[in-house]
C-alpha cells in the first residue's frame, strides 16, 4: 500500500499545520497560551472542576505530559488545583478568573481560525469529512478501546 494513498499521513500533517497555525495565531495577538493550554480551558469552561485524571484521558494525554501542563497553566494563574476533602491525592483543577479572560479571549481566535481552515469547503464536503474522521475514529476505538 501506498501511504500517500491513505489517510494517515494526512491527518498527521494536517493536526501538526493546525497546531503550528493556532499557536502562531495567538502568538501575533499577544496570547501567552498554546494549543494544548486551549483545549484544557476549554473543556473546564464547558465543566468546571474536572479531577485531573480525567482531564489526562480527555486530552488524551500522558499524565506526565498532562502534569507538566497543568503545572504551567497554574504558573500562569489560568487555573488552580484543589486537592479532595475525600482523597488528597485527587486533585480537581478549576479555571481562575484569569483564565475565563484569557479563554473568552483566544475564543474569536479560534473561531476566526476555524472559519479560515474551512474556506472553500462546502457543507456536504465538511460533513463527508466529519463522517469519514468519526468512522476512522469509530475503527480505531474497535481495536485499542479508546473511549469516545
Amino acid at each position: 500500500m501506498n501511504l500517500e494513498e491513505s489517510l494517515l499521513p494526512w491527518i498527521g500533517k494536517t493536526g501538526k499545520m493546525l497546531g503550528t497555525v493556532i499557536n502562531n495565531r495567538f502568538k501575533e495577538k499577544n496570547i501567552n497560551l498554546t494549543r494544548e493550554q486551549f483545549v484544557v480551558l476549554k473543556i473546564l469552561s464547558d465543566d468546571d472542576g474536572k479531577a485531573q485524571h480525567d482531564l489526562a484521558f480527555i486530552t488524551e494525554c500522558d499524565k506526565t505530559s498532562l502534569s507538566r501542563l497543568i503545572s504551567n497553566m497554574e504558573k500562569s494563574n489560568f487555573i488552580k488545583r484543589i486537592p479532595a476533602k475525600e482523597d488528597k491525592r485527587i486533585k480537581y483543577v478549576y479555571l481562575t478568573s484569569t483564565g475565563k479572560n484569557v479563554f473568552t479571549t483566544a475564543l474569536p481566535i479560534i473561531e476566526e481560525a476555524i472559519h479560515s481552515f474551512q474556506k472553500g469547503i462546502s457543507k456536504e464536503e465538511l460533513q463527508i469529512s466529519i463522517r469519514t474522521i468519526k468512522k476512522i475514529q469509530s475503527n480505531l476505538s474497535k481495536v485499542h478501546s479508546f473511549k469516545l
